[in-house]
């Protein structure tokens, strides 16, 4: 008692008994502060009093003494929490009333509790944090805060350390200035030692430590810090960046968004280069997915962060989604027992506890928030029957269910959750909101009130023991929280009252039901009730309710079909068990009763409320989806008649036009018998045909001068096509006032700032009222007016607010992916830009130039967004007005020229190029001749560049080379060879237009083609094309009769001149690679087969021809071989490793100088990518022909003998082991694969089964996937430099080991499915195929990639994301191989026959079968068997796997459409190559993505015709593949991307027809199977069947190609020939 005597002198002791009795917590909160305000002989007895207390404490709780020195750490461990409750009450928003003096007592106390305590405060280290954070943003408390934190450090273990070092870092960075000196230096003391008392902790996290560059006292840390992080390039540090801004630190996030803006500005160069690559790396998805999280996250606490996410949004730029994916990822849990299942709820409320809670817990900057949340966590632990026990790692504890559910969740959650499994904390007052009366909406209550209202009358309605008991702890965490919560929250407590369970059956349906129709009338009133038209706020407000009750919809009908699918299951159990048991009936009737509840409160709420407040919300595919389920219902009831439906499809039209979507309202069109003149005006709008639709309005506007909805429509129509002059001279035409205004005045004002005029600029923001002030192109021109006007201070004042408000923009709903959040991406790459422009620094040249050229980026990392492209230009010339920009204006309208002309906009396009002549460019005479041969005036379009070229008009452009500068020509300098790109521009264009007019002769096209290369040698471009003519001329030579061959043809000296044209392009560049090598190595490879060779027969037998053919073509096969030999050393690797399969396959060439060559290339490749390219090398090793595999054995003993000449001895070392490692691994796989497998038996293990030995790995070759065996090609630029080109990352994803469980699957050949893990610690499957010679599907992949690559170049096609799904293909041997496997698909088949099965419709194979048989028996003429007996059997159900496996309405439209356009690619790809045996088990779909994914490309080139029942329909197109395109059919989007896919085809049919040449020819594999038979469709029909001969093949593929002139009427033919009575359903 002493002890309490000495502390509280000056007050009246206690008695011992009283002080028993007393809260240990607030008597140790006490004694911390006496301790705090004592010195230091007062603070050792509040130590004392402190021991004494935790003693009696423990003593009294076991009943004997306790140890002295382990009465501490227990009692804190225990207390802590209390103890910082207490604390923490001080420091809330609420505690405004406490004195900043109590504020600082109760620093001192926690930083002596820290000192007592010490790692035994742990528990308590998060409540421990955000008290101190919070006190370090007042100023005066700066100091009190950061001692007590460098005691936490100072104090804590190593393990606790770790989670402090990111936010210390951050803490010093953004609160240094506040700190006084001394405290200053304390800081750094503490921050020194903590450096060098753990270097290996520090070093771990080097990476991710903020900077403190910004704090001199730290630059020898800081020096360190950079040291180690200049190690890094650009993709590990934009990684870093990452993940320190998913951090729910507050104050982490701020400053890596401070360091990440900072590090953007020099390195906007590699993002924006990553972003147009051909492979974008996937850390700029990730980058900007935190980002635009984190904006979303802290945007209402923290306007500085909402500001930083927004200019590193900025500086990133509006990236195209259709290039990027940047998709949130969502958990979702369904609790499909309504809480009636233990095990469920518990699962649910752990899922709970993960998603949410904790996330609010470590994010909450307020204590006393901190505080509920913490009880919450503490209360849903016991009701999960998780205590102390679980920290454990007792025997015992394995085998319990909850121990098994607790080590599920991840280690930091784990951390967090920990403290609170034996935390007592309690609420002295109840946190439940009052109870509120329905309806709960009322006009002007706001989202958040509605919210928590709703959720918390339902959380009290809660129905069954395990939802009462969960609702009742929820209900604590409801009021004045993070509203995540109650948004979580509200599905699960709506459906739980829905619902209802036994105890609703028992106290009767008439409660039960007026509960469920007030739920319901709340839904209905949100959904229905008018939006607010005068008050912003409310409309915003109504907004957010209704989504919130579309995710309750959402979950009810993903609820809904899952009971579905239960109840179809216990039916189908009961059936096979001849009837269910009493409690299997009562189960029945409580599922069955549930879910006719729910599906009553959907049938209540009608289809076009849905719709139209889902068009409302702007949640278009909500709209669709809705509607779309609705037409077909109505056509279900009314089978047939399509006058019903006509109306309903009108109405989808309207919801289309709300979508960027053309393809789905010309879709729509196809069903509507007449189309109004609105509905084709809105077809001229959506094909872009902008022209048509001004002459349209502009003549409504005559008839009707003062209807606004017609002057609103003409402005769009103006500002579309790029008109703003007329434009501004229609709005001054108008009469503004009224509403009228408010709509006009932003596109006047766009049209100003656009055109330069000023004055009207500055007359229209005059007329802005504050109804549309917030316009984003208003406040653009204010910002344009107060910079023009000197207001630099203005102009940097609306430009932040700018950005400010497009971040408060941007929520959970609107950045769910890149295509959702474009708008407000566009507006902050925008201000990004502004700013850049306006801010460059006029005295240095250097930053100029680099500006242009990062703007000319920025430009390009748009993609296909022409409108946005002319947008920005817009932007660019209003800047350029003002003289901020030191370019020519008339760049920015060519730039916009050629936008247009790609885009179909051809009256923009001339419009353009006229401001661009007039502001004297002469280099628009080449865009304008493009435009006039664009729209068909070929003869003005010749004569005009001609014209120009004779005019020497680009003359002021041109200039030379001499050694590294460039300077411009001069008279003097004339002699010297003009290096013009302009200039050899026009007389390419010039060339290729006089070859494709075919009026010319070729010798004077050559020299065309020739000068254009002269004027500019180093051109990548030039070079192609002129070899590319030359090769047209060989073609045109191999399709003669021998007779009238040329010599030229015949000796070779065509094929030398392709070559040496094509080999010179590719030193300048990689835009046509897959262009040019293929040819190359074929009319090489085929030169040096014809050299020693005399001439064939057809050619005469004379001899001295003969002789001076063959002295000729070996003179030039020498010269060939000369080149080849030159750009082999010249070349990169990269060049080569593209077509390094073929190359390889070649290896076995009979003529020694190729077959030297051939080698050079292969060790050249090996050497410089042996991570990849030994998989094919070793594959030829390991050939079953022994000159192959002596040949590949030789390539290897070069490429070592190769490293042994290295310079560094570790060179050759590294390539001699991973020689092998690989030949080790080679063998090894070809064990897996070999191996037989006993019948029956589905999983295996690799090492005991298969014999696969575990020394094989680690290997440091790449795992055989696509992403790491494909090439990265350098950007597409006519100045690349193509020798420093990296095609693939330094740190390739390579082979770290094996895991033992292989998957064996039941096919005839039993290929087993391998797991590798990976050097990135994630495990990649891989398929072993046996018995199959897989270079067939390695070349078909090859082929297909081109097609993408072709896909993604063209506007249209990338826009609509057309593709193909491909995957790596290697080859082990002739006979097997790997196949890389794609995850998550599920076969058509399969797909069908499980929703078959769920509506109990039998299906019989041998009636099937007959009733096919007979159907084709005397084809065409029974077909309408198959029609009325087939398919009359068999409804479509396709379109309900997309509703399952896709219930968010945004995914459902998107997978949709990924489904509908992939088909479509795949169906016309397949039907140019002739790929047949499409059943049911080789169409397969991706389940994250609805694409389509096609396997097994053994029927090829049509060999389906040689069947026994040929296929004839082009491409497979079921009654049920069509039912899932949805409403309009295969009309609309799957027509148009089977438009674009052949059109791309015929595009680049040179380039797809020199692919299938290649392996056509390649005698290693047999794509033809050999001699066949004559197919039953040729014997009986009379047609040609499958071609047998690779020449036959060739023409056949491109007639098909060919044979119809237009596009449309050719997909029509396809489409047609399709949905004729061979739309079979393939036993599905």
């Amino acid at each position: 008692m002493s002890i309490f005597t000495d502390v509280l002198r000056g007050q009246p002791c206690p008695s011992f008994a009283e002080l028993l009795s007393w809260n240990p917590t607030a008597l140790t909160v006490e004694l911390l502060k006496l301790a705090a305000d004592g010195d230091e002989n007062a603070k050792a007895r509040c130590r004392q009093a402190i021991v004494f207390l935790a003693t009696e404490v423990a003593r009294r709780a076991a009943g004997t003494p306790a140890k002295k020195h382990d009465v501490l750490p227990v009692f804190f461990e225990r207390n802590v929490l209390g103890i910082m409750t207490s604390f923490s009450q001080v420091f809330t928003a609420f505690a405004s009333r406490q004195s900043l003096e109590e504020k600082a007592r109760s620093l001192g106390a926690i930083r002596e509790m820290i000192k007592i305590g010490k790692s035994s405060l742990c528990n308590g280290l998060p409540q421990i944090r955000a008290i101190l954070q919070s006190a370090m943003e007042e100023p005066i408390l700066c100091d009190e805060a950061f001692r007590a934190w460098g005691s936490l450090l100072n104090s804590l273990g190593q393990e606790d350390l770790e989670t402090l070092i990111n936010p210390t870092f951050a803490i010093i960075a953004q609160y240094w200035g506040f700190l006084t000196s001394t405290v200053q230096e304390e800081t750094h003391t503490t921050t020194t030692r903590l450096f060098t008392s753990h270097p290996e902790m520090i070093q771990a996290q080097v990476l991710s430590i903020p900077s403190l560059a910004s704090v001199p006292l730290m630059h020898k840390i800081e020096d360190e810090l950079v040291r180690i992080r200049s190690q890094m390039g650009p993709k590990e540090s934009f990684h870093v960046f990452d993940q320190r801004c998913k951090d729910e630190n507050a104050i982490v996030v701020t400053r890596a968004l401070i360091e990440l803006d900072n590090y953007l500005k020099r390195h906007e160069d590699y993002l924006h280069i990553n972003a147009i690559s051909e492979k974008p790396d996937m850390v700029l998805s990730q980058l900007t997915r935190s980002i635009l999280d984190a904006c979303v996250k802290f945007s209402d606490t923290s306007t500085e962060i909402a500001v930083l996410c927004a200019q590193c949004l900025g500086r990133i730029g509006c990236l195209d989604p259709t290039r990027l994916d940047a998709n949130r990822e969502v958990n979702k849990i369904l609790v499909l027992s309504n809480f009636s299942r233990e095990d469920e709820t518990v699962d649910f409320v752990l899922f709970f506890l993960q998603e949410v809670l904790v996330k609010a817990f470590l994010s909450a900057r307020d204590s006393r928030a901190q505080n509920f949340l913490g009880y919450a966590i503490q209360e849903l632990l016991k009701f999960s029957r998780l205590d102390s026990s679980m920290t454990l790692r007792s025997r015992d504890l394995q085998v319990n269910a909850h121990y098994r559910r607790w080590v599920t969740l991840p280690d930091s959650v784990r951390e967090v959750l920990a403290p609170f499994l034996n935390s007592k904390l309690t609420l002295h007052k109840s946190a439940s909101l009052p109870e509120d009366s329905f309806p709960i909406y009322r006009r002007g209550v706001s989202y958040t009130n509605w919210l928590r209202g709703f959720v918390s009358s339902l959380l009290r309605k809660g129905r069954g023991s395990n939802a009462e008991g969960l609702f009742k702890i929820c209900q604590k965490v409801i009021p004045r929280q993070d509203i995540a919560i109650a948004s979580f929250l509200l599905p699960y407590a709506a459906l739980n009252v829905v619902a209802g369970g036994q105890d609703a059956m028992r106290w009767g349906n008439e409660i039960h039901e007026q509960v469920r129709d007030v739920v319901t009338s709340e839904i209905l009133l949100i959904l229905s009730h008018p939006l607010p038209e005068k008050s912003q706020s409310a409309r915003d407000a109504l907004i957010e309710c209704s989504q919130s009750v579309f995710h309750v919809l959402d979950y009810f009908s993903q609820w809904v079909q899952e009971k579905r699918k239960e109840l179809a299951n216990m039916e189908q159990i009961g059936s096979r068990s001849k009837g269910m048991g009493t409690q299997q009936e009562s189960e029945f009737d409580i599922v069955s009763y549930q879910k006719q509840n729910v599906e009553l409160v959907l049938s209540k709420i009608p289809a076009e409320v849905i719709s139209q407040r889902a068009i409302d919300c702007k949640s278009f595919s909500r709209a669709l989806y809705h509607w779309e389920q609705h037409i077909r219902d109505q056509r279900g009831l009314h089978p047939g008649d399509e006058k019903i439906l006509e109306p309903l499809y009108k109405r989808l039209q309207d919801i289309y036009t709300q979508i960027d979507e053309p393809d789905g309202i010309e879709g729509i069109s196809a069903h509507l018998q007449v189309l109004s003149v609105d509905q084709q005006v809105l077809q001229h709008r959506n094909a872009g045909r902008w022209t048509t639709v001004q002459n349209y309005y502009e003549l409504l506007n005559s008839e009707r001068p003062n209807n606004p909805d017609i002057q609103i429509s003409l402005l769009k129509a103006l500002k579309e096509s790029g008109q703003y002059d007329v434009l501004l001279n229609q709005v001054g035409a108008f009469q503004l006032s009224g509403s009228i205004s408010a709509h006009v005045i932003p596109f006047a004002v766009e049209a100003s700032w656009a055109t330069g005029k000023w004055e009207n600029l500055k007359n229209y923001l005059s007329m802005s009222n504050a109804e549309i002030s917030g316009d984003f192109n208003i406040r653009i021109g204010k910002a344009f007016a107060a910079f023009r006007g000197g207001d630099i201070t203005e102009f940097s004042r609306s430009v932040e607010i700018l950005r400010l408000d497009v971040a408060r923009s941007l929520t959970f709903g609107n950045t769910s992916a890149l295509h959702a959040c474009h708008d407000p991406m566009l507006k902050l790459h925008v201000i990004t830009e502004i700013e850049a422009i306006i801010g460059v620094d006029k005295e240095k040249d250097f930053s100029r130039s680099d500006l242009l050229t990062n703007l000319d980026k920025r430009l390009d990392v748009l993609g296909a967004f022409s409108s946005d492209k002319q947008y920005l230009l817009g932007i660019r010339r209003a800047a350029i007005q003002y003289g901020f920009l030191p370019i020519d204006e008339s760049s920015t309208w060519l730039t916009g020229a050629r936008l247009a002309r790609k885009s179909e906009s051809i009256n923009q396009a001339f419009n353009s190029v006229l401001r661009a002549s007039k502001l004297g460019d002469h280099s628009a005479t080449i865009e304008h001749s493009r435009l006039l041969w664009k729209v068909g005036q070929h003869r003005k379009a010749i004569q005009s560049l001609e014209g120009a070229i004779a005019a020497n008009a680009f003359r002021t452009y041109d200039y030379v080379t001499n050694g590294s500068t460039t300077t411009t020509i001069t008279n003097d300098q004339s002699h010297q060879q003009h290096q013009n790109l302009l200039t050899a521009r026009a007389h390419l264009l010039l060339a290729k237009w006089n070859d494709k007019a075919g009026q010319t002769q070729s010798e004077m096209i050559i020299q065309r083609y020739k000068r254009a290369v002269d004027y500019y040698c180093r051109w990548e471009k030039g070079h192609y094309h002129l070899g590319k003519h030359y090769n047209k001329l060989l073609e045109s030579e191999q399709s003669k009769h021998p007779a009238k061959q040329a010599q030229t043809y015949i000796n070779g000296e065509m094929s030398k001149l392709v070559i040496e044209n094509y080999l010179r392009s590719l030193a300048f560049g990689a835009k046509y690679i897959y262009q040019t090598i293929p040819k190359i190595l074929t009319l090489w490879l085929e030169l040096g087969n014809q050299v020693d060779k005399p001439p064939d027969a057809i050619y005469g037998n004379d001899d001295n021809f003969r002789k001076h053919t063959m002295m000729q073509n070996r003179r030039l096969f020498e010269a060939v071989s000369a080149q080849m030999k030159k750009y082999i050393d010249r070349l990169p690797a990269f060049v080569f490793y593209t077509a390094f399969s073929q190359i390889v396959a070649r290896i076995c060439h009979s003529n020694q100088t190729v077959y030297g060559s051939l080698v050079d290339i292969i060790v050249k490749v090996v050497t410089t990518h042996p991570q990849q390219a030994l998989w094919t090398l070793l594959a030829t090793v390991k050939s079953s022909a022994k000159d192959r595999s002596s040949r590949g054995a030789s390539c290897i003993v070069r490429i070592q003998d190769n490293t042994k000449k290295a310079k560094h001895e570790a060179t050759a070392n590294d390539m001699r082991t991973l020689i092998m490692q690989g030949q080790k691994l080679s063998d090894q796989l070809l064990r897996v694969t070999d191996m037989e497998v006993a019948p029956k038996v589905s999983t295996v293990s690799i090492s005991r089964d298969l014999n696969f030995r575990h020394n094989g790995a680690p290997c440091r070759l790449v795992i055989p996937l696509e992403s790491t065996l494909t090439a990265a090609l350098p950007p597409v630029s006519d100045n690349v430099n193509i020798k420093t080109h990296k095609a693939f990352p330094k740190d390739a994803l390579t082979i770290s080991a094996f895991l033992d469980e292989v998957l064996v699957l039941s096919s005839l050949q039993r290929p087993r499915r391998i797991s590798i893990r990976g050097s990135d610690g994630r495990v990649y499957n891989i398929l072993c195929k046996p018995k199959d010679d897989l270079r067939k599907d390695q070349r078909l992949m090859e082929f297909n990639t081109m097609i993408n690559r072709a896909l993604k170049k063209d506007v249209e096609s990338s826009k609509r994301r057309l593709y193909i799904k491909t995957y790596a293909v290697t080859p082990l041997n002739e006979e097997c191989g790997l196949i890389e496997w794609v995850d998550n698909l599920k076969t058509l088949r399969d797909i069908l026959l499980k929703i078959y099965k769920q509506k109990n419709t039998s299906i019989n194979y041998q009636i099937l079968r007959d009733l096919l048989d007979q159907s084709i028996a005397d084809y065409p003429h029974n077909t309408h068997i198959f029609r009325e007996k087939v398919l009359s059997q068999f409804q479509p159900v396709f379109h309900e796997w997309f509703v399952e496996m896709f219930p968010e309405p945004s995914m459902w439209f998107a997978a949709r459409l990924r489904y509908t356009r992939s088909c479509a690619v795949m169906s016309l790809v397949g039907h140019v190559l002739g790929l047949g045996d499409r059943h049911g088990e080789n169409i397969l779909f991706e389940e994250g993505s609805g694409g389509t994914f096609h396997v097994d490309f053994n029927c090829l080139f049509d060999k389906g015709l040689n069947f026994e029942k040929p296929e004839v329909v082009p491409f497979r197109l079921t009654q049920n593949m069509v039912d899932a395109f949805g409403a309009y059919g295969y009309e609309g989007p799957f027509r148009k991307s089977c438009e674009l896919s052949l059109a791309i085809m015929r595009q680049y049919e040179d380039t797809l027809m020199t692919i299938l040449e290649t392996f056509l020819w390649d005698p290693t594999t047999d794509f033809l199977g050999g001699k066949k038979k004559k197919s039953r469709a040729a014997l009986v029909e009379g047609g040609p069947g499958a071609p047998d001969t690779p020449e036959g093949v060739l023409e056949n593929v491109r007639g098909k190609n060919h044979h119809v002139i237009h596009i449309q009427e050719d997909t029509n033919a396809s489409v047609k020939e399709n949905r004729e009575p061979t739309d079979k359903l393939d036993a599905n």
